[in-house]
C-alpha cells in the first residue's frame, strides 16, 4: 500500500553537495523515473532556507563540505525540529564516518564510486523507500492527530457552553498541532442565507469570505458538497476559483469540504486545508466523514433543544392566557346571567307595552350572539394547548361508536393500523364530521371511513350517502358563522388540523354523499408493524353501530 502512494505521488528530494557536477549528474538519474523531482544546492544556506519554504519527502548530502560537513548538517536540521530521511551520499568511506551518522539519526549511508548505473540505482531504492516510510509515518501520524481530534471535538460538543463557543473551539483544535492548516464551519439558515461563520487559520481572510458570503456567493467546493453526494469533495489547488477570497490559501494545498447533514437536513458545511499526501487518502477522508458527522449531529441535537425550549416557552403563555381567558369567560358569563333575567322581565313588560319590543328583540340577539362568542372562544381556545402526539384512528372510532347513539345509522371503517401525529382533539374532529354528516345529511345511512396512501402522504376519508354538499358551498362550509347552526365545527377542525401540516376538503358528489378528505404529511402518519390497510373501494366490514 505504501509502495502504491509512492508510485503515484512524485518524491521530492533535496540534495546538498559542494561540487555542482555532483548535483547534476545525480539529478539527472534520479528523475530518470520520472516518479522523483530534485532540487539541488551547493551550499548549507540554501539547503536550510529551502527546507524553512518547502515540503521535501528525503534529503541527500555529502560529507566534506565547506562552513560544515554533512554530519554537522544533520545536527543542525534535527536539533531544528526536522525529521525527513536523512542519506549520507559521499567518498567518504571510514567506519567512523558512518557510526556518527547513523548515531546522528541518519538514515542511509551510501560511498560514492565503483559502477555508476548500480550506484545510482542503489540509490534510486534508498531514497524511494526513505520516502515510503517517512510518508506512511506522516500519516500515522495525522491519522492520529484528526482521531484524537475527534475524542475532543466530541467532548467540547457535548459541553455545557454555547454552541457559538463550541465550534470556534473545535476550529481552533483542528488546526493546531499537526491537523488541518485552517478550518472553516459555515451554517446556513432555512433560506440558505448564512446564518454564522466560524474559522481558524483564516483571520486575514475573515472579513472578505463573510461578505463574500453574505453577498449570496459561496465558493466552488461548497457548491459541490451541497449539490453532489453527501462525500468529501477534493478540491485541487487548480480546481480552486479566482474570485474565491481563499485563493491564496489553496495554492499549493488541497481543500476537503463535506456538508453537515442529519437526519436529512443539511446545517451547513466544514472545510479544511491540508497536504495532497492527505487529501486523497482513504482514510483520511473516511475520518474528516466521521468529524463532519459528529459535528453535524451536535447541531442537529442543539436545533433539537431550541425548539424544545421555543416549545415549552410557548407552551407556559399557552397555559397563562388559558387560565386569563377561563376567568374572563366566567365573568362574562355570570354578567351575561344578569342580562339573560334582566331579558326575560323586559319580555313580560312587553305585554303591556308593545313599542319597546322591537327593542328587546335586539336584545336577545346581542345575548344569543355573545353566548354563540363564548363557546367559540371555549373551543377554540383548547386548540394547541397540548403538545400533538400519536393517536390511533381505529381507537377513536371504536371509542366514538361506543359513547355515541347514531340510532339505525351504520358506521363502518378500515383504517388498520394508521396511527396519526396530531392535536389530542383530533378525536373531536371525527365525531364532527360524524355528526355533521347526520344532521346536514338529511337521508344518511351509512358513513364509512377509510385511509388511503398515496406517493408523498396518506389521505383520510369519511364520506356517506347523504345529500353531499353544492359545488358553490364547498368552502364556505369551513367559515367561521356558515350554517344552520354556528359553523363552528368545520372551522376549528381545519384549524385543528392545520397544527401538524393537515389539509382538509370537501370532494364528494352533490345528492349523491359529502365526502370529506383529511390529507396527512408522510411523516405525520404511521402503521403499526403487521398491520395492513384495507382497499377503499372494497366492501367494508362494520366495526360498530
Amino acid at each position: 500500500m505504501i509502495m502504491n502512494t509512492i508510485q503515484n505521488c512524485q518524491i521530492r528530494v533535496l540534495h546538498l553537495d559542494d561540487e555542482p557536477i555532483s548535483l547534476d549528474i545525480t539529478r539527472l538519474f534520479l528523475e530518470k523515473s520520472g516518479n522523483i523531482k530534485v532540487d539541488s544546492v551547493n551550499h548549507v544556506h540554501d539547503a536550510l532556507r529551502l527546507l524553512a519554504s518547502s515540503r521535501y519527502d528525503a534529503l541527500i548530502s555529502d560529507y566534506e563540505m565547506p562552513v560544515m560537513d554533512g554530519i554537522e548538517f544533520l545536527k543542525e536540521i534535527r536539533e531544528s525540529g526536522y525529521d525527513l530521511p536523512f542519506i549520507l551520499y559521499t567518498g567518504r568511506g571510514r567506519e567512523e564516518v558512518v557510526i556518527r551518522a547513523f548515531n546522528n539519526g541518519a538514515t542511509f549511508y551510501l560511498q560514492k564510486g565503483g559502477d555508476t548505473r548500480s550506484q545510482f540505482t542503489e540509490l534510486t531504492q534508498k531514497v524511494t523507500q526513505a520516502a515510503g516510510q517517512y510518508r506512511a509515518k506522516q500519516k500515522i501520524q495525522h491519522l492520529y492527530q484528526i482521531f484524537q481530534s475527534l475524542r475532543t471535538v466530541s467532548g467540547t460538543l457535548h459541553g455545557s457552553e454555547e454552541i457559538d463557543n463550541k465550534l470556534q473551539k473545535v476550529c481552533d483544535y483542528l488546526s493546531s498541532g499537526k491537523g488541518y492548516q485552517n478550518v472553516r464551519i459555515v451554517l446556513f439558515n432555512r433560506d440558505n442565507s448564512i446564518r454564522a461563520v466560524y474559522q481558524s487559520g483564516l483571520d486575514e481572510r475573515i472579513d472578505e469570505l463573510i461578505t463574500y458570503l453574505k453577498a449570496g456567493n459561496r465558493t466552488s467546493c461548497t457548491r459541490r458538497a451541497l449539490e453532489m453526494r453527501p462525500d468529501p469533495v477534493i478540491c485541487e489547488p487548480s480546481q480552486t476559483c479566482s474570485a474565491c477570497p481563499l485563493f491564496s490559501d489553496h495554492q499549493g494545498q488541497y481543500a476537503l469540504t463535506m456538508r453537515l447533514e442529519h437526519a436529512c437536513v443539511v446545517y451547513g458545511i466544514i472545510s479544511v486545508t491540508l497536504s495532497s499526501d492527505f487529501a486523497e487518502d482513504f482514510d483520511e477522508q473516511a475520518m474528516f466523514s466521521e468529524l463532519a458527522n459528529v459535528i453535524a449531529y451536535a447541531i442537529h441535537h442543539y436545533s433539537l433543544e431550541e425548539e424544545q425550549t421555543a416549545m415549552e416557552i410557548l407552551m407556559g403563555t399557552s397555559r397563562k392566557l388559558h387560565i386569563i381567558n377561563s376567568i374572563t369567560r366566567h365573568d362574562i358569563r355570570n354578567q351575561l346571567t344578569t342580562q339573560m333575567n334582566i331579558y326575560e322581565l323586559l319580555l313580560e313588560c312587553a305585554e303591556s307595552v308593545p313599542e319597546i319590543r322591537q327593542y328587546i328583540t335586539i336584545l336577545g340577539s346581542s345575548i344569543n350572539s355573545i353566548q354563540e362568542h363564548l363557546v367559540f372562544a371555549d373551543v377554540y381556545q383548547k386548540i394547541g394547548i397540548q403538545r400533538p402526539r400519536w393517536l390511533s384512528i381505529s381507537a377513536i372510532i371504536e371509542g366514538i361508536t361506543c359513547s355515541h347513539e347514531f340510532g339505525d345509522i351504520a358506521i363502518l371503517h378500515s383504517v388498520g393500523g394508521i396511527e396519526v401525529f396530531t392535536d389530542v382533539m383530533f378525536g373531536k374532529i371525527v365525531t364532527n364530521l360524524i355528526e355533521n354528516a347526520i344532521m346536514h345529511g338529511k337521508r344518511v345511512s351509512t358513513i364509512r371511513i377509510g385511509f388511503q396512501e398515496l406517493m408523498h402522504q396518506g389521505v383520510l376519508i369519511v364520506e356517506d350517502d347523504g345529500i353531499g354538499v353544492a359545488d358553490e358551498l364547498k368552502e364556505k362550509i369551513f367559515e367561521r358563522g356558515f350554517g344552520n347552526n354556528t359553523g363552528l365545527g368545520l372551522y376549528y377542525t381545519r384549524e385543528i388540523l392545520g397544527i401538524t401540516g393537515m389539509e382538509i376538503s370537501e370532494t364528494g358528489v352533490p345528492y349523491e354523499g359529502a365526502r370529506f378528505e383529511i390529507k396527512i404529511p408522510k411523516k405525520g402518519y404511521r402503521k403499526k408493524k403487521g398491520s395492513e390497510i384495507a382497499d377503499l373501494t372494497a366492501p367494508l366490514v362494520s366495526e360498530g353501530v
